[in-house]
């Protein structure tokens, strides 16, 4: 009687990342954090970046060095756009993306206004951070991956925008992350075949450092299990995806269920 585990024959063989470069972008806290532990422990080598908090940053690398080979890259890329590479950080950060075997951008500013106050500036603040600034990580990380003939992409969408809806509050914000959720789509589509995969996580409200005790409050009450999304059950769901060579194109929602 053939015993291979159902689970093989739905998803397929789950590939070891052992030994492979991963870059983690805005890795150093939050659910990027999380993304760069749960891929130590998977022993890839790794490289961490951290917009400003170089204590945080240097902390992560040296709890991380003992499971794995790890190195930290402190740079702001608040301007949403790649890092200047005349100094010895940008050319480190690009460097980095041009190396890595995995390319995870964690990194994405939330904005939450009404459209009619959102400034000119706002508007393209936000699409150059969740928008065009992925995409030109992803088309520096792609020209190396092509020639290696493998590659994994993975990115970070906002709540719900796997598809068009609407939104009160965070309408700039989530028109750029349906843009991200179409670039993963179409990266999937034209590099699979050189055996690249491009996925992405839209995470539920998750309980990161980052979010207010006041609005995680609020948060929870909209959650279907009255509780926030972990940041290391997203990173569970970031590994799993990476090792699924056969998983391109997806959007995976890590949200318990939850609807507008």
């Amino acid at each position: 009687m053939d015993e291979t585990p159902l689970c093989l024959y739905t998803f397929g063989m789950s590939e070891s990342i052992a030994g492979k470069k991963a870059f983690v972008i805005g890795g150093s806290g939050g659910i990027g954090a999380a993304v760069s532990k749960a891929l130590a422990q998977e022993k890839v080598i790794l490289t961490v970046h951290g917009g400003h908090n170089e204590e945080k940053l240097n902390s992560l690398v040296k709890e991380l060095s003992a499971l794995t080979e790890v190195s930290g890259i402190l740079c702001g890329i608040d301007g949403g756009s790649l890092p200047d590479e005349s100094c010895s950080c940008g050319r480190a950060f690009v460097r980095a993306i041009e190396d890595a075997d995995i390319v995870c951008v964690c990194y994405g500013p939330f904005l939450q206004k009404p459209v009619s106050e959102t400034t000119s500036a706002e508007w393209a603040a936000s699409v150059q951070a969740n928008l065009t600034l992925p995409g030109t990580i992803v088309s520096k990380a792609l020209q190396n991956m092509q020639k290696r003939k493998w590659g994994r992409l993975l990115l970070f969408g906002g709540t719900g925008t796997s598809s068009f809806r609407s939104y009160r509050t965070n309408a700039v914000y989530a028109a750029a992350k349906t843009g991200l959720c179409t670039l993963v789509k179409s990266v999937a589509a034209e590099y699979g075949s050189c055996g690249i995969t491009c996925n992405a996580i839209l995470p539920g409200f998750t309980d990161t450092e980052f979010v207010p005790e006041e609005v995680k409050a609020g948060q929870r009450k909209k959650m279907p299990r009255g509780k926030l999304i972990a940041p290391e059950e997203i990173a569970e769901a970031a590994v799993f995806l990476l090792r699924m060579g056969c998983i391109n194109g997806a959007l995976l929602n890590v949200d318990a269920g939850w609807t507008p």
